[in-house]
């Protein structure tokens, strides 16, 4: 008896224990929950929500936050946000964003596709897109197709990749493919990084082809201080008597929502833009909508020649693309996976006038419009706790002038489907580049020639989500800084 009455004690001390200590570990919990963010980070979290639950294009859809118990603003917005919204960002560094979205930036200047050498290996190899001319890896000789398989004598992985775009100096260790096999072939590059404006209207030529005069354009960012270029390089197609154009925007993940407007201002029939017929609408949540037809500002966007506005340095600029229309009726537009945003909107806003004719791959599916707002736009007073924090935030949902969103949600199909295959060796505007190509015959009505090429023979493994080069342009269609007041 007295052993059982023993046994019993100590059953229940043991109990005990364990509930002192369950005890104990839950007042821990407790005591860690109801720790309170520092003042700065609360006034960082009430910015954000300050702005998302006002003008943000989905504002009905977040919720109520205690500012209080939140450690992570960036995060915050990250979890918070509309599940199918991938672009609204919250950020620490404004002025660098806002320097990225005007083509600047510290960079090696290429573009590159990242892949895995299996899904279930870390170990990657990168193949180059394209270079920006006159940047540190154009001057090394780098060129679209060119391999990397080590970085600084070691493998690139998931976890180092982006060393390629954000190091200050580097040592590419370049491979060769044979059959299946990617290997190193003894070629090492020294690249330094440098501050520089990266120049979009990459490349542009006229190509005589039977009777067409065909002028090809490779743009990749939609940047305002590419709009002269734009109107240059139109100028010089005129002069050439071009006939047709190709727009290659397979890289072409977006920008300046005017720069977008001024590039089909060029491409629509001239009585389009002289009768300033409607290129784009915006629809607002249902506050903004109510507040700006309360204010009597119109939310579409217009075909016109002259253009009057103020840069990201708040220069006075203005442009005429009067004497670089092409009035064109058909365009055939370059698209890809990597096309996005205001390349998007661009085909958006011309489908309704002319004949659009796409080739590639199936575009990105970015049918929003976004602004940076810094606590400046939004506040009388903001407080230097706030200072450089900005959030690129969706604010309308753009259409053509029929209302159709056509590339909503999941982009455009192409008219025509081919790859994109870096790894075929043709440099941008080569005529046998399989998307060029295909352009071509279908202007001309001549069959293109199979050239041979190094095509793969096995299918790339992309590496999801991967950084594809520096800068923050990516997935963007940006308004004009100050077009709208919101205090």
């Amino acid at each position: 008896m007295k052993l059982n009455q023993w046994k019993l004690l100590v059953m229940l001390a043991a109990i005990a224990s364990i509930s002192f200590f369950t005890s104990c570990k839950d007042d821990d919990n407790k005591t860690k929950a109801e720790e309170k963010a520092d003042a700065k980070t609360e006034k960082v979290t009430q910015f954000a929500l300050d702005v998302l639950q006002d003008v943000y294009l989905w504002s009905s859809e977040i919720p109520t936050v205690d500012v209080t118990k939140i450690k992570d603003p960036i995060s915050l917005v990250d979890s918070i946000k509309y599940s199918a919204d991938h672009w609204t960002t919250l950020t620490d560094d404004a002025s660098g964003l806002t320097s990225n979205f005007a083509g600047e930036g510290t960079s090696f200047g290429y573009s590159l596709g990242v892949y895995l050498f299996s899904y279930t290996s870390t170990q990657c190899y990168a193949v180059v897109q394209f270079v920006y001319p006159g940047t540190p890896a154009e001057k090394a000789g780098i060129k679209r197709g060119d391999l990397i398989l080590q970085i600084n004598g070691k493998e690139i992985t998931t976890s180092n990749y982006t060393d390629l775009f954000y190091t200050s100096s580097i040592s590419l260790g370049m491979a060769s493919l044979n059959g299946n096999t990617i290997s190193l072939n003894g070629t090492k590059i020294p690249l330094t990084a440098s501050t520089m404006y990266q120049e979009p209207v990459n490349t542009y030529k006229v190509i005589d082809k039977g009777t067409h005069k065909i002028g090809y354009l490779c743009y990749t960012d939609y940047t305002l201080k590419s709009n002269q270029k734009l109107i240059d390089v139109f100028k010089s197609f005129k002069t050439a008597g071009v006939t047709d154009v190709v727009l290659d925007l397979r890289y072409n993940r977006g920008g300046y929502s005017l720069s977008a407007q001024l590039l089909s201002s060029i491409l629509a029939p001239s009585s389009i833009v002289d009768g300033k017929q409607i290129y784009l609408q915006q629809t607002w949540n249902d506050k903004y909508a109510a507040y700006w037809k309360s204010k009597g500002t119109d939310l579409n966007e217009y075909y016109k020649s002259d253009y009057s506005y103020e840069d990201e340095d708040n220069n006075k600029v203005t442009l005429s693309t009067k004497d670089a229309n092409m009035n064109l009726g058909k365009l055939y537009v370059l698209v890809s996976g990597s096309t996005a945003s205001a390349s998007e909107a661009t085909i958006t806003g011309l489908s309704p006038y002319i004949s659009v004719t796409t080739i590639g791959e199936q575009t990105s599916g970015k049918y929003c419009g976004g602004i940076v707002f810094t606590p400046d736009d939004i506040y009388d007073n903001p407080d230097k706790d706030l200072d450089n924090w900005g959030i690129y935030a969706m604010v309308y949902r753009y259409s053509d002038k029929n209302g159709n969103t056509l590339c909503m949600p999941d982009g455009f199909t192409p008219t025509y489907k081919v790859n994109d295959d870096p790894f075929d060796g043709y440099s941008m505007g080569n005529e046998n580049e399989p998307l060029l190509a295909k352009a071509l015959e279908l202007i001309t009505g001549i069959p293109s020639t199979k050239a041979k090429t190094k095509g793969l023979m096995f299918t790339p493994k992309v590496l999801k989500n991967s950084v594809s080069r520096s800068g923050k342009l990516h997935d963007k269609l940006i308004e004009l800084p100050g077009r709208y007041q919101f205090k």
